[in-house]
């Protein structure tokens, strides 16, 4: 909240927003470190939610981690590495990821400025995940699928609000031990 603050950009909501996009199979945290992540290099919010979705369906499809595809789609897109997106059976051939974004706004691919060749790249990764995995969630079926890693993720707020609740409390004890080193000393012994 204080980074969108200084920023403008409103990652709580964005956050939630790729959250359900996984249909609340990935975490908070994991959510708004890809999603600061993905904003820095230049993807949208709508871009996030579609790596989002292109995650958990490639998860269910490949029977792998959502968090790690996640996160594998987060970096390949963000550092165009396509090392990171094997994995998940996505090819990315920069030379081509460029030339079709380039054909589609009317350029050669020699005139895309940075920032495009980076949307390039995004586009090609949504593309694929698209036409590999846009139709498992409807094979599938929603109801019984991953039901464990939403349990986690339900877990995992509601120990995070246990922390905030004890984390006044922490902090006291911890400010004044460490400036009564003596009752500290004492409180260890005890």
């Amino acid at each position: 909240k204080a980074f969108g603050a200084v920023t403008g950009i409103a990652y709580a909501s964005m956050t939630k927003s790729i959250q359900d996009a996984t249909e609340g199979m990935l975490s908070f945290k994991e959510a708004a470190s890809a999603g600061a992540i993905g904003t820095a290099a230049g993807l949208t919010s709508g871009q996030l939610n579609q790596l989002g979705t292109a995650a958990k369906n490639a998860s269910l499809a490949l029977g792998r981690d959502l968090t790690d595809s996640f996160n594998r789609l987060i970096r390949g897109v963000t550092k165009a590495e396509p090392e990171l997106l094997d994995e998940l059976g996505i090819i990315l051939r920069l030379e081509e990821a460029t030339t079709r974004y380039a054909a589609s706004l009317g350029l050669n691919k020699n005139q895309l400025t940075t920032f495009q060749k980076s949307q390039a790249v995004a586009n090609e990764v949504l593309r694929q995940s698209e036409e590999r995995y846009g139709a498992i969630a409807d094979l599938i079926g929603d109801d019984s699928v991953n039901q464990l890693n939403k349990l986690m993720v339900a877990f995992d707020e509601v120990m995070n609000r246990i922390r905030l609740a004890v984390a006044p409390l922490a902090e006291f004890f911890g400010t004044f031990l460490t400036e009564n080193i003596e009752s500290a000393t004492a409180a260890i012994g005890v």
